[in-house]
């Protein structure tokens, strides 16, 4: 079972200056360099006041020198509202700053805000998404490249660097709904649930992106990942109290932006449930047990969104040592 952090907990509290919020992210990536934490991942959001979203190929190209053995990883870069002219020759960049440590992500999105500022409609998601990868893969096999789409369109172009990594970085797709499983399946070699999809519609989705796998004849069964919260403390109660009030922020913020579209599964985004049926909580034992039974589901690897964060950037990064020595590295040898 293999575990990264995600960096969007980090840039919270938004009442400290923006260059000491990414200084500070920037020491904590430094120390967890040799923690044993299998990536950092950094999301993508355009307009996000009052929350911050760094940009993430500009975050993760600083980053890159900080990281030691972990590998950067876009999660998820909305692709759709990019050139995917733009996002490949960046990614092509990254690949080689980051010496082939650069797995990239993507996803449709969903916010209109967003979309509206990208000069798109909810239909252009998926079909541009599609074809902005036919046009990244093209471009990076180092392929001159003509091309007329309904987004797009390329004259004998090609690119200037091909990419360290061939035929290119790995790529995920972000998923929180069957069609979207069965096209990352169809498109890349790796799915990320989302961290609101409960734990029991993990396991369904994980069944529809392997069967999709093998009816499609892939080479490989394809690795599944999900990102979860991770609340840890002394106890289950002493963990969720630590982390109520950043949950009450996120479930505002996820509702705020419409995440909840009806092609997907019930997102939890309120208290209404337990905790238990989508989040990684209770002690470093009994967070450990909850991975165990992730690995039984499926999933190859699982992305922390870590939700008890103290407020100082020492304690955070002598929290994340105690993550890193009481849950990530026992969860990597599970199954040995």
């Amino acid at each position: 079972m293999r575990i990264g952090f995600h960096l969007t907990p980090f840039w919270s509290p938004t009442d400290r200056a923006p260059t000491a919020i990414i200084d500070e992210a920037i020491e904590v990536v430094r120390a967890a360099a040799g923690m044993g934490f299998a990536w950092v991942s950094i999301g993508h959001h355009w307009l996000s006041h009052p929350t911050v979203w760094p940009h993430p190929i500009a975050m993760l190209s600083r980053l890159a020198p900080e990281a030691g053995e972990m590998r950067l990883k876009t999660s998820m870069l909305l692709l759709p509202l990019l050139n995917p002219v733009d996002v490949a020759e960046s990614v092509v960049t990254l690949d080689h700053i980051s010496h082939g440590r650069l797995d990239v992500g993507v996803a449709i999105g969903y916010r209109e805000r967003e979309l509206e500022a990208a000069g798109l409609r909810r239909k252009d998601r998926v079909p541009k998404l599609e074809e902005s990868l036919v046009v990244m893969k093209r471009l990076w096999r180092g392929d001159e490249v003509t091309f007329d789409g309904a987004y797009t369109t390329l004259r004998a172009a090609r690119l200037g660097l091909p990419p360290l990594q061939r035929p290119h970085p790995p790529l995920e797709m972000g998923a929180q709904s069957v069609g979207a499983t069965r096209r990352a399946a169809r498109l890349v070699d790796a799915v990320f649930f989302g961290p609101q999809v409960t734990w029991a519609d993990v396991a369904r989705l994980v069944c529809v992106y392997r069967e999709a796998r093998a009816q499609q004849a892939q080479a490989t069964p394809g690795t599944a990942y999900a990102s979860r919260s991770l609340i840890v403390g002394a106890s289950k109660e002493a963990a969720r109290a630590a982390a109520r009030g950043y949950l009450e922020r996120t479930f505002a913020m996820y509702r705020s932006w419409q995440m909840q579209e009806p092609s997907m599964v019930r997102l939890e985004l309120d208290f209404d449930t337990s905790l238990d049926d989508w989040t990684i909580n209770g002690t470093p034992r009994e967070c450990l047990e909850t991975i165990a039974r992730a690995r039984e589901r499926g999933l190859d690897g699982i992305g922390f969104t870590i939700y008890s964060l103290p407020r100082e950037v020492k304690a955070r990064i002598e929290y994340l040592r105690m993550i890193a020595e009481e849950i990530v590295r026992p969860a990597a040898a599970l199954g040995r």
